[in-house]
């Protein structure tokens, strides 16, 4: 009966050493995470902070007997390094993988400058049409326009385009 005491000391001590050694073990695990996530944030944020897209120019293609027209929109980098094939085209509200055509680029270095097409644009006078080009960063190049003039005589004009991110928060 003497030995119970000891022996209970023992299992308690070995017990407390096993439990603080896996509390330390999450703990410094939990800790790495942690930096690894702040790390991720910090470079999302910088390349959020340093991505520019810039409508350089724009191009149409129709012929006066058909309604419809393409307009092409020549998209400069203005930033960092972007990748075009993570890119989401928004069309007049609408997620569209139809009728907008983008670059499959892997990569679009800065100062280099992409096309992307919108197809099959009905030529209405007054109409404004919309394509927010959505980055892998979660920012946007906004571009409207609208026909200007009738069915036979008559251009695309683009109203204005604009570069906006989300605040960060």
């Amino acid at each position: 009966m003497g030995v119970s005491g000891p022996v209970a000391f023992a299992v308690l001590l070995i017990a407390s050493l096993v439990s603080f050694g896996m509390l330390y073990a999450s703990g410094e695990t939990l800790y790495s995470m942690m930096h690894k996530a702040e790390t991720d944030h910090t470079a999302i944020a910088l390349k959020m902070k340093t991505s520019e897209l810039v409508l350089q120019n724009y191009t149409y293609d129709t012929n006066t007997n058909v309604t419809v027209y393409d307009i092409t929109f020549t998209v400069l980098n203005a930033g960092n390094t972007l990748s075009p094939e993570k890119w989401t085209y928004i069309f007049d509200g609408f997620l569209d993988n139809t009728s907008v055509v983008g670059s499959t680029e892997r990569y679009l270095l800065p100062g280099e400058a992409i096309n992307v097409t919108v197809q099959n644009m009905q030529k209405e006078n007054g109409v404004v049409h919309s394509l927010v080009i959505s980055t892998e960063v979660g920012c946007g190049l906004k571009i409207k326009w609208e026909w200007s003039g009738n069915v036979t005589d008559g251009s695309p004009q683009v109203i204005g385009s604009a570069w906006y991110c989300p605040v960060e928060g």
